[in-house]
């Protein structure tokens, strides 16, 4: 009885035993599963994410990486395991401070950080990396994934582009703001020497004594006169005559001009292109550009031996070309005709590259004017670029852009002399400034012209009221109580068939571009000589008479 007792309670613990084993096994097998399908979710997600993921042990090999990784870095999987993070870096000169930054991690920390990844063929990128560590199979490992930042730093980089060009755009503006309003004033003071000059000169004997003295003031006078004109045409606002160009052509004529403002130990070269397309354009202030370009490459080889070579052609600028050129406004991507002035000459770093184009800046010791600035200026108005390339040591090459035009360059036809033309009848003369009033009516008188004068616009308006017989209007553009402006509307409107010629010490292409169609007979820009006047007044006249 005691032995069947012992027997059942045997049979009850292994059956108990048996039950706890069964449920044990279960466990440990829903366990088993539950880590399989964790596992698989991991592989999953590791294979499957669109960056780059690397697994990497404590000494820096690379133990694990996903299929991404294998595409983006060029290796094959079995390459991949062979090396280490150190071999994938492309920043650090030494390999094992990458290894420093990743044992540096604790084991709650994660870090982010930007460097670059080297490809199997050496090629590089940016990468973002984000690494944490991790347990992997038992023992310390870190994981990394690294985004390819290529299109953020190109959008970083041209949100600085941009942001630089703004910033320039805003530098010019305001200096050209100031430099026009100086050129303003410049003109309206240079009018009056200007003009007494020419009066004096005309009215001395050929033997006088004063006649050099006189005549040495009326150059300077006329350099003046061109210091303000760069200054308006760095401001962007210079005279323009536009016309249909043959670029060769222009740069055969001025051979020899270039060749006498270069240094004797210089070179000048050639070398341009065939069937360049014609550019419309104003021909003298591109004469500058090619001078003031030409000049500054002589400079920059000094009293050495040197070659400076002018090139053309034409080329076809996409707008990532465009993009790094010095400019204000975006232009097109387009044809456009290339004048390029390269020298062998001492080079610029980037320091001075960066202000090549500021007024009056210069590498010596003091300010040579405004060459630079005023190319810039003019490329500007005329919606071209300018792109700069320089080493220190390997000289510099520039290279102007201005827009290709249809069809072939025309032929300026020659200016009809008129050294004897006079006119008659009364001339209405308008400006605040009374040496201006003086110089330009004794000017107008020397044409044959009677002089009536007037402070201001509104004086100007009863005057042409009172006389009745007005042959034409000399209108100041800037002057108080009534303006240029006003006071031609208002002379208009008492007689729509009143001929008003413009004067302004600004630019006759921002006083053309005012009054487009309304009617202006003439525009003329201080400082004006007698000559430039009757060439005004004599067009003004036979247009009316036409």
């Amino acid at each position: 009885m005691a032995l069947k007792e012992l027997s059942l309670q045997l049979e009850d613990r292994v059956r108990e035993r048996t039950a706890e084993l069964e449920r044990e096994i279960a466990e440990r097998s829903k366990t088993e599963q539950a880590v399989a399908a964790s596992e698989q979710r991991f592989r999953d997600l590791f294979q499957n994410v669109a960056d780059p993921v690397y697994i990497a042990d404590d000494d820096g090999r690379i133990i694990a990486a996903n299929d991404q990784a294998v595409s983006e870095l060029g290796f094959s999987r079995a390459e991949l395991l062979q090396r280490s993070i150190e071999d994938l870096d492309a920043v650090h000169d030494a390999p094992e401070k990458v290894a420093e930054q990743f044992r540096g991690f604790s084991n709650a920390a994660s870090a982010t950080f930007e460097t670059a990844h080297r490809r199997k063929d050496g090629s590089t990128f940016p990468v973002e990396v984000k690494v944490r560590l991790i347990d992997f199979d038992g023992r310390p490992a870190f994981i990394g994934v690294a985004r390819n930042i290529s299109e953020r730093r190109k959008a970083e980089n041209e949100r600085l582009r941009l942001e630089q060009q703004l910033l320039h755009a805003q530098k010019l503006e305001s200096l050209g703001v100031l430099a026009g309003g100086i050129a303003h004033d410049f003109n309206n003071i240079l009018t009056s020497i200007i003009g007494n000059t020419e009066l004096a000169l005309l009215r001395l004997p050929a033997q006088s004594p004063a006649l050099e003295n006189l005549q040495r003031v009326e150059a300077s006078a006329v350099r003046a006169a061109d210091l303000a004109r760069q200054m308006l045409a760095y401001s962007g606002k210079g005279k323009f005559l536009i016309e249909s160009i043959d670029v060769n052509r222009m740069l055969q004529e001025m051979g020899h001009m270039l060749e006498v403002a270069i240094s004797k130990r210089v070179v000048l070269n050639y070398q341009l292109g065939d069937e360049l397309p014609a550019v419309e354009v104003d021909a003298t202030q591109i004469r500058q550009i090619v001078m003031n370009l030409v000049i500054n490459a002589s400079e920059a080889i000094g009293d050495s031996d040197g070659t400076i070579t002018v090139a053309t052609s034409c080329a076809d600028c996409r707008e990532e070309y465009l993009n790094d050129a010095w400019l204000v406004d975006p232009i097109p991507a387009g044809s456009y005709v290339v004048i390029e002035v390269t020298d062998d000459g001492c080079g610029m770093d980037k320091a001075t590259l960066s202000r090549i184009f500021d007024p009056f800046f210069t590498t010596k010791f003091t300010g040579r004017g405004l060459g630079m600035a005023a190319v810039l200026g003019i490329i500007r108005s005329h919606k071209g670029a300018i792109k700069v390339y320089s080493e220190p040591g390997r000289g510099t090459t520039f290279k102007v852009l201005l827009p290709a035009a249809a069809g072939c360059a025309g032929v300026s036809a020659p200016e009809a002399e008129a050294q004897n033309w006079r006119g008659e009848g009364v001339v209405l003369l308008v400006d605040d400034e009374e040496e201006i009033r003086s110089t330009a009516g004794e000017l107008l008188r020397e044409l044959g012209y009677e002089v009536i004068t007037a402070r201001d616009g509104c004086e100007a308006v009863e005057a042409y009221r009172m006389h009745g017989d007005v042959a034409f209007v000399l209108l100041d553009l800037t002057m108080p109580r009534m303006d240029g402006e006003q006071c031609f509307r208002e002379l208009r409107r008492i007689d729509p068939s009143a001929q008003v010629i413009m004067s302004s010490g600004f630019s006759e292409h921002e006083v053309a571009k005012k009054f487009a169609g309304q009617g202006l007979a003439g525009l003329i820009q201080k400082p004006y000589k007698l000559s430039s006047l009757r060439s005004v007044i004599m067009a003004s006249r036979k247009a009316a008479t036409a």
